[in-house]
């Protein structure tokens, strides 16, 4: 669906305001979206869990209200074993039939769609995802439900991009803060879901131009999820503040163990998704298949399935975790739980299923922090420590490292508990994680900055660019979008697809550049396509670009590409070579600081 060129510009971006309005849109669709997906969603657990499987995981205090208590039968295991691999088998149909996008974890998809494809997400993508995702965690797969979320709301940003013919980089902005609204919604995490979806896009980095259209889509999602949802925190928390700094090397020791496992985490993840992604076996079988290995290991730990915020809020409440199959409790059961939610979590999103990795993440890393405190406890019983707060700063720690996003896993975590008590501790421990695990990462298409991405060709450092000549990096030239000053200006234009460009060079019969013919803006309207036809020639819209030389620089050739607003230009030495794009100018610039790094 596309406006009218007249209604677009009405509501076109016109600057920075227009993004912050559009912005706060967003935000209160993301947070409909977000309550309409997890009442769906909680139900259909409701019915799984607690009819089907007879085990009933607890419920974090924020989705209280989605919840009906009340398990009617005893564990059934024919149930944990099938149901898993039924739902696989469902959202494998759904996603090799309808939505391939619908597949996997979500945030890595968006993090590609931003960096690569100019922030553009299918209209129908939120729609599968959502039941992929509703199947998915519905049926006992391992995930979390942040993915779906973060792809409604983002998915929204994007296509409101699209509507208004917003360009690339206001699409980008559009989607960042419908992901932040996703977040913030269903984390019941005004700024933590505003932070981290700035934050999860790069490595070493953030992008800080979308967060204050963030924070205002993740504020107004959060606001309006609540208004229907309740008040509160996502989980209930008693007062606990850090007053005898003898647990502090016990924090540190919980930073390294956080960063051991999570780089476990991470390898077994890919190699499980590389392993998926090379079977011999149908697309659509592949999520049944690691629903089956999910539900085996699900016989002996039903713990792990879902995605755990429930025994998180158990264990806050007090409550002593205890085996659901065979009665034994501790230390080592808590580890055990971690170590399975890290092969259940890598069979479920990593086979196709779909379902998010933050969720799990955090509660791989609230187990692990359990198991610190609680053994902790034991050695050291007159530190009278009090479990629940490692735990809590484990969930921060865990993310921290796994997704190299160490404000966003503080402030995710403090939210989620209304209380910035624990901040001092998840400081400590997350930039432990972070230093330590500082080349690995769970989201495969994150980038290392700003500068190494392609949504950032305007930050180049000009300085560096004006020192590179064209004929350091280019001996030949591209030459497809090169056209005759007498091809009418219909055949260009249905010639124009095959060729996939929007700018050519104009050649006149002496094959010398004349200028630039650009569809963008000169175009003929459909219907008046049979009426002009051959009326109107190339020449007669070129526009006058000036032309760079192979002895040039390559900040002399991206200054014409920006001032006459062109995504090509020619390179002329005597007799026109070709041209050069955007996308070549910015791979010469990464390859010589790429060169400049080794050296330095």
């Amino acid at each position: 669906m596309r406006l009218s060129p007249r209604v677009q510009r009405l509501f076109s971006i016109q600057g920075p305001r227009s993004i912050y309005v559009y912005s706060l849109l967003i935000g209160i669709f993301s947070g409909f979206g977000a309550y309409g997906f997890n009442w769906i969603l909680t139900a259909t657990e409701s019915l799984t869990f607690q009819n089907l499987f007879g085990y009933d995981p607890g419920t974090p205090s924020g989705d209280v209200h989605f919840h009906s208590a009340g398990v009617t039968s005893g564990i059934n295991p024919l149930w944990i074993l099938f149901l898993p691999a039924i739902g696989g088998l469902l959202v494998g149909l759904i996603t090799s039939f309808f939505c391939l996008e619908a597949q996997g974890g979500g945030t890595d998809s968006l993090i590609r769609a931003f960096h690569f494809n100019e922030g553009k997400i299918r209209a129908k993508v939120p729609f599968f995802k959502a039941i992929a995702t509703i199947l998915t965690l519905g049926s006992g797969g391992s995930g979390g439900k942040e993915g779906p979320t973060a792809q409604i709301g983002a998915g929204f940003g994007s296509s409101l991009g699209n509507l208004i013919g917003a360009g690339a980089r206001a699409r980008r902005t559009l989607m960042l803060a419908g992901t932040a609204g996703g977040l913030g919604a269903i984390f019941r995490a005004p700024l933590g879901g505003a932070i981290t979806a700035v934050e999860m896009v790069y490595q070493e980095d953030i992008e800080s131009d979308s967060l204050v259209p963030c924070i205002l889509s993740s504020v107004t999602a959060y606001l309006t999820y609540i208004s229907m949802a309740g008040p509160g925190s996502l989980f209930s928390v008693q007062e606990y503040r850090l007053n005898d700094y003898r647990h502090l090397p016990i924090y540190i020791v919980l930073g390294l163990l956080c960063f051991g496992i999570g780089l476990i985490f991470v390898k077994v993840y890919h190699f499980t998704q590389d392993s998926f992604a090379k079977l011999p076996v149908p697309v659509y079988l592949k999520p049944a298949i690691g629903g089956l290995v999910v539900g085996c290991i699900a016989l002996a730990f039903p713990e792990i399935l879902g995605s755990g915020f429930g025994l998180i809020q158990r264990m806050i409440n007090g409550e002593i975790l205890e085996s659901a199959s065979f009665g034994f409790s501790g230390p080592l059961f808590l580890l055990s739980i971690a170590i399975f939610k890290i092969f259940s979590t890598s069979f479920t999103v990593g086979s196709g299923s779909s379902g998010g990795l933050l969720g799990p993440s955090f509660a791989i890393g609230g187990m692990l922090g359990a198991f610190v405190g609680s053994t902790a406890k034991m050695i050291f019983p007159e530190l009278e420590i009090t479990v629940f707060p490692f735990m809590l700063v484990g969930m921060g720690s865990f993310f921290a490292g796994v997704a190299r996003a160490p404000i966003a896993a503080m402030v995710m975590v403090c939210d989620m508990i209304g209380s910035y008590e624990l901040l001092p501790p998840l400081m400590i421990v997350s930039v432990i994680a972070v230093i330590l695990s500082h080349k690995i990462s769970i989201y495969r298409h994150q980038v290392k900055n700003r500068f190494l991405s392609p949504s950032h060709h305007w930050d180049m450092n000009q300085d560096i660019m004006d020192r590179i000549l064209i004929s350091k990096h280019f001996s030949e030239f591209r030459k497809y979008a090169i056209v005759s000053e007498n091809l009418p200006l219909t055949e260009l234009q249905s010639n124009a697809p095959g060729i996939q460009a929007s700018d050519f060079l104009l050649m006149d019969e002496a094959n010398q550049y004349k200028g630039i013919v650009s569809l963008r803006k000169n175009r003929i309207l459909p219907e008046y396509e049979e009426d002009l036809k051959n009326l109107i020639t190339c020449s007669e819209i070129v526009q006058d670009v000036p032309s760079v030389s192979p002895s040039d620089t390559l900040g002399k050739a991206l200054r014409i590409l920006l001032e006459y607003d062109v995504d090509k230009l020619a390179v002329v030495d005597g007799n026109c070579l070709g041209y050069l794009r955007y996308i070549d100018l910015f791979n010469a610039y990464q390859s010589e600081v790429k060169v400049k790094q080794r050296k330095n």
